[in-house]
């Protein structure tokens, strides 16, 4: 997994943790106040990357990447639509159907 994800991305990876970029983030505004000069920090992009990955394309890197027809059949079977519920206040939604993106916490 290590050769597919870069290293400064610290999600899903086994002695890497999700707060890591927050507090790399920390610590350059520390240094950017300590050292009194004038500089620019804003943030890109913080969104969660399962709100927009395109199906299509994950196929398509899954491919790339040299996965064989049998293992993207079943990514495919159990990430790509379906149907979920969400715990609000502890109780299931009505299902709803999922057409785009990946659920929280799948390790993609």
């Amino acid at each position: 997994m290590n050769s597919l994800v870069a290293g400064n991305q610290s999600a899903f990876i086994k002695g890497r943790n999700l707060v890591d970029g927050v507090v790399i983030v920390n610590e350059v505004v520390d240094l950017a106040r300590r050292s009194g000069k004038e500089c620019l920090i804003f943030k890109v992009d913080f969104e969660k990357a399962y709100d927009s990955v395109e199906w299509g394309f994950l196929e398509y890197m899954l491919k790339r990447f040299g996965f064989c027809e049998v293992w993207i059949g079943w990514m495919k079977a159990c990430v790509f639509g379906g149907n979920l519920s969400v715990l609000v206040n502890g109780c299931p939604t009505g299902e709803i159907n999922i057409q785009r993106g990946l659920k929280q916490g799948d390790p993609l």
